[in-house]
């Protein structure tokens, strides 16, 4: 039988054909969904970037979950993901890696960074399928040869592409101990060590510099480059301290990366630990990330998931029984949480946003955005997160003021560098209050959110002193149908699925109910990365020069 560097050598000399993909043959192709790791899942922190574990053994090799379908020896492997036309194995051209066929920035991630074939690699080992296995690292040997770095981040070249890219051909290394991967892995490492790093001092603290370090020492243990894992261990005790507020919340502004970081700082912390001359750093760093899974525990809702606060799905958060505290306020962040209980599903919960600017994965709800729920459902929310092309506009709408919970002045505009902050707060037993003050669209703006336990009942009022007219911009979670009420008026009823009536009044006038609009797109929340349901968006503009007071009751 052939050694493995023998097969290997043999496929790249039969593989260079560099021609356009072609279909998949009999059989059909290995239908692969986005690696999330891709758009940052919550899944994807654990097999990723874990403990190296026996390279013998495909279960430990960092390469994730096995493909569902075989990948026999000798049967081209076709490949096809999302909906874009399938490709195979050993074929893919020049100008395909350098300039691929699908424009989504995420599918483009997943194809240059070799993402799909983690679990291809993992299956054919799984099945020592070894024919198999060398076509995948040929094809990663090759994708180098035909897209070599440009040294920007052009076809493939970026960071968080590379990471990826390093992150597989890790998988590959474990599993095969190919000497042909070595010269690609290091290319990929030079752009995580050099100025396109994702981190200081070249960027804020940020998961892809996280990511990227665990993967150097990741690399650095397969291939023996010290060097390699000394850098990454070096900006793993130095940024630790920055990754989080004293409150234990992400600077990333998203409730889904705080579940993120939580975790690759763990692990993070691990390594540390394993690390000569980082104990204490690493003792440190697990009293900080005990902290964010406590902070993430704040940022799920009383129905077991996350409140989907910025870039974040409504993914399974984290439950903390013991904990009797019942308001959370970190203006590091610019965040207030409130509950009243830890176990009761049916309990009240509401967050409220303000504070820095806008920065990583946050959204603009910074102007005292609320997302609310009670009697076991969901109120008021946050878009969540659908896409990353920031050419779409699916991802303008998502970030923008009038998906959220926020009011606007007429013809206003969200400004540079403008901020928010809590002017003054009452909490009391069955009643909580905040005044946020901000300029944000450069005008003067005061928000006061009460939040009644006892009545269920959420009351926003909303003034611009200085603006004639402005508008609250209401995001009501999926299911929620009106039942009365029209455009005009001063109060609209709502049923949903669970049985449950929402009361909806103002002091301003109903100025529009919008659900399921493309254009413009309006009326849509995001549960998952790439999903979209209709849900309504409510907007109350104001009557006069007085505050507009808007009352949520729930029945």
């Amino acid at each position: 039988m052939k050694t493995f560097r023998a097969l290997v050598m043999a496929t790249l000399a039969a593989g260079v054909l560099f021609v356009d993909p072609v279909a998949a043959r009999a059989g059909g192709p290995h239908v692969l969904p986005l690696d999330p790791a891709t758009y940052d899942g919550l899944t994807a922190t654990g097999p990723a970037y874990g403990a190296m574990g026996d390279p013998g053994n495909p279960a430990s090799a960092g390469c994730g979950a096995a493909a569902p379908d075989p990948v026999p020896d000798g049967a081209p492997i076709v490949v096809k993901i999302g909906s874009a036309a399938p490709f195979t194995v050993g074929n893919v051209s020049a100008a395909t890696w350098k300039n691929p066929p699908v424009t989504d920035p995420s599918w483009r991630l997943n194809f240059q960074g070799l993402m799909w074939m983690k679990p291809l690699a993992r299956r054919a080992a799984q099945d020592d399928q070894q024919q198999s296995l060398a076509a995948l690292v040929a094809q990663a040997v090759q994708f180098h040869q035909a897209d070599p770095d440009p040294g920007t981040n052009a076809s493939g070249w970026d960071e968080g592409t590379a990471l990826r890219r390093l992150e597989t051909e890790n998988c590959l290394y474990n599993l095969t101990h190919a000497a042909e991967l070595i010269t690609g892995m290091s290319a990929d490492a030079a752009v995580l060590l050099g100025k396109r790093y994702y981190g200081p001092p070249y960027a804020p603290v940020h998961n892809h510099g996280l990511m990227a370090n665990l993967q150097l020492v990741r690399a650095g243990d397969l291939l023996g480059r010290s060097d390699w894992k000394a850098t990454a261990v070096k900006r793993l005790t130095s940024e630790a301290p920055f990754a989080f507020s004293k409150a234990g919340l992400s600077f990333e502004q998203a409730s889904g990366y705080q579940g993120v970081n939580a975790g690759l700082w763990g692990q993070a912390a691990d390594v540390l630990a394993a690390s000569p001359g980082a104990t204490a750093a690493a003792a440190t760093l697990r009293k900080a990330v005990n902290a964010a899974w406590t902070a993430f525990a704040w940022e799920t809702e009383p129905d077991g998931r996350i409140v989907q606060i910025g870039d974040s799905e409504e993914s399974t958060g984290r439950a903390a029984p013991r904990n009797t505290a019942r308001t959370l306020r970190d203006d590091q962040t610019g965040t207030v949480i409130g509950r009243w209980s830890w176990t009761d599903p049916k309990t009240s919960y509401y967050t409220l946003r303000y504070g820095p600017v806008r920065r990583a994965h946050g959204h603009e709800d910074r102007a005292g955005g609320v997302t609310w729920s009670t009697l076991g459902s969901r109120v008021l929310v946050g878009p969540g997160k659908y896409t990353y092309d920031k050419n779409s506009p699916w991802y303008v709408y998502m970030i923008s003021p009038a998906s959220h919970n926020v009011a606007i002045p007429n013809g206003g505009a969200v400004k540079s560098g403008r901020t928010a902050k809590v002017k003054s707060a009452k909490v009391q037993t069955a009643a909580h209050s905040w005044t946020i003050v901000d300029d944000i669209y450069n005008t003067p703006h005061t928000r006061i959110v009460n939040v009644n336990r006892d009545a269920r009942r959420l009351q926003v009022s909303d003034l611009f002193p200085k603006s004639t007219l402005w508008r609250q911009h209401w995001h009501l979670a999926p299911g929620w149908r009106l039942t009365s009420g029209k455009v005009g008026g001063t109060k609209m009823t709502f049923t949903n699925p669970a049985g449950r009536k929402l009361t909806v009044t103002t002091t301003g006038r109903i100025g529009g109910l919008v659900k399921g609009q493309t254009r413009p797109i309006q009326g849509w929340h995001f549960a998952t990365f790439g999903s979209r349901t209709q849900a309504i968006d409510l907007v109350i503009r104001s009557y006069g020069r007085k505050a507009t007071v808007t009352t949520f009751t729930v029945k």
